[in-house]
């Protein structure tokens, strides 16, 4: 359970966010316009480890590898574009590989666990 000054500091912080605007004077988040997006992840293991490849002949269908698809976040195509540059890059100790942890529970490409 979140305690009351968490809480009211994280409403503090999105009231903030709602308040930026960029240089255009336009919002920089449109908290307020949120969209449905489908995607469908299918299982294809001659894909390369932590990467996705459109389907051919499926719109809004990728193919991943198995070990991919397990280390994926459930939530990984649910941020907007404009939180793509809030990334929280760590180097794979065992591959050495730059692993966004936002959207991955492990490496995707060598399918160790982070290192805390």
């Amino acid at each position: 359970m979140m305690d009351r000054k968490i809480a009211d500091a994280l409403m503090r912080d999105l009231e903030k966010v709602k308040q930026l605007e960029n240089a255009v004077n336009k919002p920089l988040y449109a908290l307020d316009h949120a969209q449905d997006v489908n995607v469908q992840i299918l299982v294809d293991n001659k894909v390369e480890h932590g990467l996705f490849k459109p389907h051919p002949t499926l719109e809004n269908t990728w193919l991943a590898s198995e070990q991919t698809f397990r280390a994926m976040k459930k939530n990984i195509f649910a941020l907007d574009e404009e939180m793509l540059d809030l990334a929280d890059n760590i180097i794979c100790e065992s591959c050495k590989k730059t692993v966004d942890k936002q959207f991955w529970s492990f490496c995707p490409y060598c399918g160790s666990q982070y290192k805390d």
